[in-house]
């Protein structure tokens, strides 16, 4: 697990216009009125950043197509 923050992932297979929505709107609360600076694997917009990577990655293997590199790197890092 590295200390770098995880990109955003772009990719939307999988994910519901609510789902994002809702993201966004929770990413946005945290990023505003969240904790201070900490570690990647405390802060909850990493763990937000994780949870809809792994998402993505479950509906790709769902639908049996390949995940994009981002996508694998940023659901095995927490």
């Amino acid at each position: 697990m590295s200390h770098k923050p995880l990109p955003i992932v772009k990719d939307k297979t999988g994910l519901s216009f609510g789902y994002r929505l809702t993201w966004w709107l929770q990413f946005l609360g945290f990023f505003v009125m969240g904790p201070a600076d900490q570690l990647p694997h405390m802060d909850p917009k990493e763990r937000l950043k994780c949870e809809r990577a792994r998402r993505v990655l479950r509906a790709h293997e769902a639908k049996g197509s390949e995940a994009p590199e981002e996508v694998r790197l940023a659901a095995a890092d927490f």
